[in-house]
């Protein structure tokens, strides 16, 4: 019987001696039995070499990794003793017919550990706690050509990852890659929330059964999943030059791994070796609140290529008329083929200067086909001038096709003359190898102008934007926008569901902060536009959704002298601290967080109405004015925010009372 290892050992059957002398002798006593043919068949038994495996755990002991080359690659992973992914393959396949994986045996392993930390000022906490435990192992695979390769392996408090490691002794040279072996073998078909297909992750997560999530599919990550030790959450981090990872279900609690295709259809992967693969990632929290506090993907991805860059600068930021759908300077376009103008882009930034916000976001339709041509309706020196003299900033909304057309460098020239503090690029749609290395390229060159990237239309996040600080907010999230489209999609489950999935990988540009606010029964797709919830819940939702751009949608029409509007007066957009107060996946989340001496208590639920009791023992010592921005408690009018303050301390415990798609928001500061 071979013996298991523990996690952190090195274990390999002994080659039993005594058996190789039994097969010797058997030629002595049997004359039928030559020398030579014993001796070959004892180097045919020991040609087959013995299974081996390598365990590494976190640094608190209680996660734990096995890496198995018995009858091919694979892994498992165990939370707090119990098995929560079983056996799961491991393994690459590239053009030219090599396998990574399947006669895979392990040569050599190397240990090392980090415990440090490091200053995020665009995250959700300041200082962001790096500490690992990490094993690289070197295999032979004995095909038909004997390579070596590796597999990197970390394990966290909060998760663990693994890349493959494809170092110049591989002999692959210039390859193509064909397919990724990987899987997700759960220890049982719990309930998971899965990523539906899109180009470019603006999806729902719906609630399913592993063994039901769609196959033959790209499901956009994460995979989140509850097993009976913890919450797991699939990802991948550090993706760069490669292909895009998504997962497919196979009827069973077994998920595979799908790779985007390349563009020019060579393939999923073209590169040389030596290369390294994205981490491949198991985010894990024993409850909702853990999981959402992990900052796995933003620790697993390469530190800041860019050095000190102190013109990257978070903040909230105006919209233009593109999302209310109303221009009266053009009331010829509406709805979705709403613009800005001169005028309208002046009247935004000056409600951008009153609200203490230091961007606005001029949107699409200010020109035609390249980004330095404006319309005859947008004057652009007139309102570059107009946001100096506010002390506002702007950023411009173009087509990624437009900006590839007219190149890089004349754009982003162009835009830095203009004074634009950066660009939102959109419609790339796709997470194929090329467009992974066009999102560098952009990032690179804006840099060089001092320029700020939002990409919309775009892949999930993966940790890129700490390589490239500049990179200061994505989409990849089925945002506000789609109350503007047929299918009222952007329902509060949707909501709800969001901090427990898309929003774990990173910023996240919903762009909340609608003021024409509608019970779900009674919401209508109209000009100007109408979101589902109350409006302390598209409050909330300017704090639970990180974004270091913190776009907000509507207008100043709909904005100006309205109730909670002062919650959203010199709002920040990135933290000094996060806690999680209270956590249920698709179902309640209550946050607080802490700029500077302030804090912002906030609060989301789904299409129940909720008590949540929460403590402000977070607070520490002295006494503290609480703002509230609350639902009306009768439930029928969702644009009446009932506001109030009173003198709290640590002691205090509060019950939130929200309606049904409602939201609880305060503001927290401390008596001098």
């Amino acid at each position: 019987m071979q013996m298991t290892p523990s996690a952190g050992s090195n274990a390999r059957s002994n080659p039993q001696p005594k058996k190789i002398m039994k097969i010797l002798s058997c030629s002595v006593k049997h004359p039928s039995v030559s020398l030579p043919a014993a001796v070959v068949l004892c180097l045919a038994w020991l040609s087959v070499a013995p299974a081996a495996e390598q365990g590494l755990t976190s640094p608190d002991g209680k996660l734990a990794i096995t890496v198995s080359d018995d009858q091919g690659l694979h892994y498992r992973v165990e939370v707090d003793g119990k098995t929560v992914v079983t056996k799961s393959q491991l393994g690459l396949e590239f053009q030219d017919g090599t396998q990574l994986g399947r006669e895979a045996t392990l040569a050599k392993t190397e240990r090392k550990r980090h415990d440090g930390s490091w200053e995020n000022r665009l995250g959700q906490r300041r200082k962001v706690h790096d500490h690992w435990n990490q094993m690289r192992l070197t295999f032979h695979e004995t095909g038909a050509a004997s390579r070596a390769f590796g597999l990197i392996v970390r394990a966290y408090d909060e998760g663990v990852a693994f890349r493959y490691d494809l170092p110049a002794a591989s002999g692959l040279g210039h390859f193509v890659l064909t397919n990724e072996l990987t899987e997700f073998h759960f220890a049982e078909d719990g309930r998971c929330w899965f990523g539906e297909e899109s180009s470019c992750a603006e999806n729902h997560y719906p609630e399913a059964r592993l063994s039901t999530i769609p196959p033959d599919r790209q499901n956009t990550l994460p995979l989140l999943v509850e097993t009976p030790a913890a919450l797991v959450a699939v990802a991948e981090a550090d993706l760069l030059d490669w292909a895009g990872m998504f997962t497919t279900g196979t009827g069973s609690p077994n998920v595979s791994v799908k790779l985007a295709g390349r563009k020019d259809h060579d393939g999923l992967v073209v590169a040389d070796a030596p290369r390294v693969s994205p981490w491949r990632v198991l985010m894990i929290g024993r409850t909702a609140a853990e999981l959402f506090n992990s900052d796995l993907i933003a620790n697993l991805a390469t530190p800041n290529r860019l050095g000190d860059v102190p013109w990257v600068k978070p903040g909230v930021c105006a919209w233009d008329p593109w999302w209310t759908g109303v221009n009266t300077n053009l009331p010829q376009y509406t709805g979705l083929h709403a613009r800005g103008d001169t005028v309208s882009e002046m009247e935004y930034i000056d409600f951008a200067a009153e609200m203490g916000w230091p961007y606005q976001l001029m949107d699409w339709n200010w020109y035609k086909q390249d980004p330095t041509v404006p319309e005859p309706h947008m004057n652009m020196p007139a309102v570059f001038a107009h946001a100096q003299a506010r002390g506002v900033r702007l950023f411009v909304w173009m087509h990624s096709k437009d900006l590839t057309r007219a190149g890089f460098e004349k754009v982003f020239s162009m835009m830095a003359s203009w004074g634009a503090a950066g660009v939102k690029v959109d419609f790339m749609n796709s997470d194929s190898q090329e467009t992974v290395q066009w999102y560098e390229d952009v990032l690179k060159v804006a840099a060089q102008h001092k320029l700020m990237v939002d990409f919309h239309g775009a892949y999930k996040p993966t940790g890129l934007a700490r390589t490239y600080p500049n990179f200061i907010t994505q989409e990849g999230v089925m945002g506000n926008e789609y109350n503007k489209l047929p299918g009222n999609k952007c329902t509060p489950l949707h909501t709800i569901t969001l901090p427990f999935t898309r929003e774990l990988l990173g910023p996240m540009d919903f762009t909340p902060g609608g003021f024409v606010n509608r019970q779900p029964k009674d919401f209508q797709i109209t000009a100007p536009a109408q979101v589902m919830g109350t409006r302390a819940r598209q409050l909330a939702m300017s704090v639970v959704y990180f974004s270091p751009l913190m776009v907000l949608c509507d207008s100043p029409q709909n904005y100006r002298g309205q109730p909670g509007i002062e919650f959203l007066r010199h709002l920040p957009a990135v933290w000094d601290e996060t806690r999680v107060l209270e956590a249920d996946v698709a179902k309640s989340i209550v946050l607080a967080r802490r700029s500077g001496d302030r804090w912002y208590l906030v609060a989301m639920n789904g299409d129940d109405a909720t008590t949540l009791p929460v403590s402000l023992k977070f607070l520490g010592k002295g006494k503290w004015t609480l703002r509230i921005f609350a639902d009306q408690p009768d439930s029928l009018d969702y644009q009446a925010v009932v506001e109030s303050k009173q003198t709290v301390d640590s002691s205090t415990n509060l019950n939130l009372n929200l309606c049904p798609a409602g939201g609880f928001a305060a503001v927290l500061e401390k008596l001098r």
